[in-house]
């Protein structure tokens, strides 16, 4: 539990939240701690939080787990006004809940639940052949959905998740065959796949980042440089939409000078078509459309982009592996992990690090190899001298 510390001329307050179960409202308390130092005041503090803080946890037997990731579903889920999270983090956690956790977990009452249950839990669901990967983000939902009964809806002493150890995960991150852009750009040549392919495979945009780039603000050709400001999201809460960046951050990515002609080539064949068109184009400036100009949907792109691997003979190389390939090919060029974390926009570098841990490894091991045969071989010549 934690306060709110202020100074009303000589008198000091301190205000917190009262615990509460789902159905009450926010209630907060305000307590008049009195004339005092500033030190005394927190120390004060610490004893009312301590006094409230040893309000006993809302213990009703016949809660079970179900009811509490209904009531945390109910929290998080997006409405048009308010977003605890997006409305794609939402459907992935209720597909979570659905499948994964109310069918071994669900029943069970909330006082008797162990570590060990949950354990045996992951271990049924990981018998069904799911990822190491996916089996995390089952841990991780229950995790988040435990901390919520445990802090705010107080159903819980302490998270029973916390003391279970999170299953493991292999890199899944495809092992990228650089050959394979070129053939996918020749497939692709005078097609409307060319540009957005090669775009992707030398900037790293996502997905959704790509089909909301907008030619008045997002193409700088005088500078050479990408803006990323926008991201497309479709969802069935709210269908497509224009959204901020995953990180929530505007990023600049360089152009490379050979994409600037590929780009201009795909505006004139796009002033063409909206020619073509008269009234019946959609202009929303986006550099990436439909022929009428509407937003091309990511899930349409991506089924489309799974044909043309298929076509290629490289079946499973998926439109996100155009991004993996662009942070592998640059790491293993030398470019720092920072400056890859940047372009990427990942929040931080310690995520870009524990995704292509694998290519730095094979970097480092490599510049050690040649620096050791460097001196191995000087030292052999000085032998040999």
């Amino acid at each position: 539990m934690k306060g709110s510390l202020r100074k009303r001329g000589k008198v000091w307050y301190t205000t917190f939240d009262l615990p509460r179960t789902s159905e009450q409202p926010r209630r907060q308390k305000s307590i008049r701690l009195g004339e005092m130092s500033k030190a005394e005041a927190q120390r004060r503090e610490r004893e009312v939080l301590a006094e409230f803080g040893d309000t006993p946890h809302v213990d009703d037997s016949t809660r079970t787990v179900g009811d509490l990731l209904d009531a945390w579903l109910k929290y998080v889920e997006p409405t048009s006004k308010a977003q605890v999270i997006s409305p794609n983090t939402y459907v992935r956690y209720a597909s979570i809940v659905r499948l994964h956790l109310t069918p071994h977990l669900g029943d069970v009452v909330l006082n008797g639940l162990s570590p060990g249950r949950i354990a045996e839990a992951y271990t049924i669901v990981r018998g069904k052949g799911l990822s190491g990967r996916s089996c995390l983000h089952v841990h991780r939902v229950l995790h988040t959905a435990f901390e919520y009964g445990t802090k705010t809806l107080r159903w819980l002493k302490e998270n029973p998740a916390a003391s279970v150890k999170a299953p493991k995960v292999a890199n899944r991150v495809s092992h990228i065959d650089a050959s394979m852009i070129p053939a996918l750009l020749e497939l692709t040549r005078e097609t409307p796949f060319e540009c957005p392919i090669a775009l992707t495979a030398t900037t790293g945009v996502r997905r959704g980042e790509l089909l909301a780039l907008r030619w008045s603000t997002s193409i700088d050709f005088e500078r050479k440089r990408l803006v990323v400001s926008e991201s497309l999201e479709e969802t069935k809460m709210f269908g497509l939409r224009f959204k901020a960046p995953k990180s929530g951050k505007v990023r600049v990515i360089p152009i490379a000078d050979g994409m600037i002609p590929v780009l201009l080539a795909h505006r004139a064949k796009q002033n063409a078509e909206k020619l073509r068109r008269g009234r019946h184009y959609q202009d929303n400036d986006l550099v990436f459309c439909n022929p009428d100009g509407s937003p091309w949907p990511p899930d349409t792109l991506t089924k489309q982009f799974a044909e043309l691997a298929k076509n290629l003979g490289v079946k499973g190389f998926r439109f996100h592996d155009l991004r993996h390939a662009f942070a592998t090919l640059t790491l293993k060029n030398g470019t720092p992990v920072k400056e890859v974390s940047t372009l990427l926009g990942h929040s931080t570098e310690s995520i870009t690090l524990s995704t292509y841990a694998h290519v730095v490894e094979g970097v480092a091991r490599e510049a050690v190899n040649a620096l050791a045969d460097d001196l191995m071989s000087k030292r052999r010549g000085t032998s040999a001298a």
